[in-house]
Order: C-alpha cells, then structure tokens, then sequence
C-alpha cells in the first residue's frame, strides 16, 4: 500500500475527522519526514494495520457462519470445529477494536444516541457466557433509563468487563453477576463527575480478586495480570467511559472477588 493509499485510508476509515491538519499529498518515502512526530506516526500505520486486519477477520466470520448455514446436516464434529473457529475469531475481532479504541482516542467517539444499556448488558452476557457453566444472575432497577451514547463503545464496554469476570472465575468462584440502577449523584459526591442523574451498573464476581497493591494499577494500558493478557481491555474501558462523561471504580480484595462499578449519565 502506497503512502498516499495509507493516508487515504487513515482518513476514511480510521480516524475520520481527526487528521484535517496532516498534508494530502506526501512524496512518497517523505511522510515520516512530512507526518512529524515518530509516536503520530507509529498510531497512523498501527491504525491501518489493525483495520485492514479487523476487514480480513470479518471476512473469515462471515465464511464460518455461511459454512454453518450450508451444512445439510448436523455433524458435531464439525460444528464444534467451526465452532471454535467462529470464537477464535471473534476474540480477534474484539482484541483489535480494543486497538482501535486506543488509537483514536476521543476521535473513537461518534455515534451519540440514546442507547438502553439494559439490553446490551443482557446481549452481552449471553453471548459471552452462553458457553459457560457459569452463573449468571442479573438484577434491575424498573426507573433505569436510556444513556446517551455510542452503542457500538458500550457493547465493547461490557465485553471487556464481562471476560474480565469470567477469567477471574476460571479457577475460582462460579458465579457473575450485573446490576443496572438509578443514581442521582450531587455536587461534589465525584471529583471526576458532573451532578445529575446517572445509570449505575455494577459487574461483580466470586472470583480470585486482586491484590489491593496493583488496584491502582489496572487501567494502565498492558498492565496484565494474566500470563495470555494484552492488557489492553481496562484501558479501553476506561477511555469509553471518560468519553461517555461517566466513571468507573474497582472494589476488590484477593480471594473474595470484585466489583466493577460504572456511572454513566442518564439520556434524561
């Protein structure tokens, strides 16, 4: 791909909007020269890698499900290949929009609607458990409302959190649990946090829970835990929910598991 095919691309597909101050045209083997900065440079091509990547991925899923739809009879041998082969991908899917996110920063914030979060988590949970012999219990409160946001970030956000749960469990604990209420918070209750009315949603399990050293560690960008993590998710999380104008805490203690806490503000 050319330089001037990437700069293109950057500007339709990864970062609409965000790059109206980088020149159109660049000679080709100058635009690192022209682009400035390594580290602007580096999050240009990471970007078009990871949506060139997400677009070949895609097309994988989509022959797996077309090769589901075809089988004329159930094979279990086969189904539970394809199976395997549709979460593989999935998984990448997900990683790279974790990327994707990262990489845009505030520009990844685009689609602003009102948007009801009690049915993304119940979605999410299925798709995320439905495998599992967990336990998942969900509770909510009848007052909860929309919030206004990007349903596509908060699908994302609840991903992140939910696997986040169910790898906690792995070895310990057998159950998750959501919880979406109302909230009202005054002034001053957040430093980080306008007053008004919120959605609150909790995330919790009985799982191994994390040592109260590193808590302040956990949404750092690939701080892991996990000897297979990226740790890349809570970041993400955290980016979708200041984006949002919202908040999330940790609660947990080693052992005992932990409690996720989002706050997002109320469509009204």
């Amino acid at each position: 791909m050319s330089d001037s095919n990437i700069q293109t691309n950057l500007r339709q597909n990864v970062f609409p909007g965000a790059l109206e101050d980088l020149p159109v045209d660049v000679p080709a083997g100058n635009s690192v020269a022209l682009l400035g900065r390594p580290l602007e440079v580096q999050k240009l091509y990471c970007g078009v890698m990871v949506h060139e990547l997400n677009n070949f991925l895609q097309c994988i899923q989509n022959g797996i499900d077309l090769a589901k739809a075809e089988l004329q009879e159930s094979n279990g041998e086969v189904d539970a290949l394809l199976d395997d082969c549709s979460k593989a991908s999935h998984n990448s899917i997900c990683l790279l929009r974790n990327y994707s996110m990262l990489l845009k920063g505030e520009a990844g914030y685009s689609e602003c609607k009102k948007v009801d979060v009690v049915d993304i988590a119940r979605k999410s949970a299925k798709m995320l458990l439905r495998d599992s012999k967990i336990n998942f219990l969900f509770g909510m409160d009848n007052s909860v409302e929309y919030v206004l946001g990007d349903e596509t970030q908060l699908y994302q956000l609840f991903h992140n959190l939910l696997k986040n749960a169910k790898e906690a469990i792995l070895d310990k604990g057998n159950t998750i649990r959501i919880d979406i209420s109302r909230k009202i918070i005054g002034k001053g209750a957040f430093e980080d946090l306008l007053p008004g009315e919120y959605t609150q949603i909790k995330i919790s399990d009985n799982g191994v829970g994390i040592d109260r050293n590193v808590i302040d560690n956990l949404f750092d960008p690939y701080f892991t835990l996990k000897n297979t993590g990226t740790g890349l998710g809570l970041s993400v999380c955290l980016g979708i929910v200041r984006r949002h104008k919202g908040s999330i805490r940790v609660d947990s203690e080693s052992g005992k598991g932990t409690v996720f806490t989002v706050l997002l503000p109320s469509s009204g």
